[in-house]
């Protein structure tokens, strides 16, 4: 499991493929888009 020190408390913000990387930048918009999927 990835540590997600990138969440804070209004926003997402990290250092660029230290804590915010390509999958977890992948995983954040999937889980946005489901999100939003209407019902």
């Amino acid at each position: 499991m990835t540590k997600l020190t990138c969440f804070k408390a209004y926003d997402i913000r990290g250092r660029l493929g230290e804590e915010l990387n390509e999958d977890i930048a992948w995983r954040i918009g999937r889980a946005y888009g489901e999100y939003l999927k209407p019902k």
